[in-house]
């Protein structure tokens, strides 16, 4: 029972598309690489090297989503001895470009604050970006959004079709910007020996159809997770721990990251068509920054503004959206017919086996 933690997580892992997880980038890349390559996305060079003891960390430049998706979703999109089946939960993703502007003030300065040495004008970060829209799971049951939103952005000045080679796997941070509209958590239970699971909405989506356009969808909400905050104690793994927003370290002179976190109130809408999603993330708060040049206990007022703009990404999808023509919903989900992704190469199926085989003993 011990080992059936890790196996799930190892399924998790198995189950992105080998197209999204693995890409592997070059100056000349374009999104479709990871599909139209005729050899192995999922290999690369080894990521990192030693030199004299030291961690070098080589940049192979693998685009990695999995913080797009709740975990549970693993329990709908994983099929035991077909991890590359199709899945009615596995949805679509999105590329485009995203802009982050910020204007960041001191707090009124006193005896043991004299402020911080911050840009005072309003400020642009050019972001590339990608998100994931899927079907909402059967469970958890208190769950109410017609759909899971995730989305991920990080700064670059590079054009969409150099989207994967734009993105650093050696930077622990970064994504600027990380959201799940639904978050989920569990905790190891010592006296049952279970793991208790559960989720909430972060965003609790009101969907409407846009104006007099029968084939476009707005959604709007804010984020607020004060009912997970207030009856949690301390998780193992708490889905929100990875979302987050913050702007990058030595904006303000000698400082670490502003670590704007995702604070209650922001204000989160967009709009979805079948082939694109729009994305506005809007907020103010008082934040902090990371430790850079030791202890910081310094903090400013940001007020920000995100803009997503994508396309459907067809390369790595194996869903389509269908909007406003369901009489049911006013979004819905099917199979892709063509151009849908290999959800998982040869050698992964092989090394799944061998672990259900593993699982198979414990059990």
């Amino acid at each position: 029972m011990l080992l059936r933690q890790p196996i799930v997580l190892l399924f998790a892992i198995l189950s992105i598309p080998a197209s999204v997880l693995s890409r592997k980038g070059s100056s000349d890349s374009s999104s479709d690489s990871g599909s139209d390559s005729g050899s192995d996305s999922g290999t690369s060079s080894d990521d990192s090297s030693s030199s004299g003891g030291t961690y070098v960390c080589s940049d192979d430049h693998k685009l990695t989503t999995t913080g797009l998706q709740p975990f549970y979703y693993s329990n709908y999109t994983l099929v035991a001895g077909n991890p590359g089946a199709y899945t009615e939960w596995n949805g679509l993703y999105f590329q485009g470009e995203a802009s982050f502007d910020y204007v960041i003030r001191d707090l009124p300065t006193n005896n043991t604050y004299l402020g911080t040495n911050c840009p005072k004008d309003h400020r642009t970060i050019r972001m590339l970006g990608i998100a994931w829209v899927g079907p909402r799971t059967p469970t958890p049951s208190n769950l109410h959004n017609p759909f899971t939103l995730g989305f991920q952005a990080w700064q670059s000045d590079n054009t969409i079709a150099n989207i994967t080679y734009s993105y650093s796997s050696c930077d622990t941070d970064v994504n600027l910007v990380q959201l799940k509209t639904t978050v989920d958590w569990r905790e190891y239970v010592h006296e049952t020996n279970k793991d208790v699971e559960g989720a909430i909405d972060a965003v609790v989506l009101n969907v409407t159809q846009a104006g007099n356009n029968d084939h476009e969808v707005q959604f709007e909400g804010l984020y607020d997770i004060s009912s997970l905050r207030s009856t949690q104690t301390v998780f193992a793994s708490d889905g929100t721990h990875n979302d987050q927003i913050h702007i990058p370290a030595e904006t303000c002179s000698m400082m670490g990251d502003i670590l704007i976190g995702w604070p209650s109130g922001t204000k989160i809408n967009g709009t979805m068509t079948n082939n694109t999603l729009t994305l506005s993330i809007l907020g103010t708060t008082i934040a902090g920054f990371g430790d850079l040049y030791g202890s910081r206990d310094e903090q400013v007022n940001v007020t920000f503004s995100i803009v997503f703009t994508g396309t459907y990404d067809s390369a790595n999808s194996s869903q389509v959206l269908q909007v406003g023509v369901s009489n049911q919903s006013l979004v819905s989900f099917e199979k892709a017919t063509g151009g849908a992704i290999a959800w998982a190469p040869p050698q992964r199926l092989l090394i799944l086996s061998l672990v259900i085989a593993i699982e198979m003993i414990f059990i």
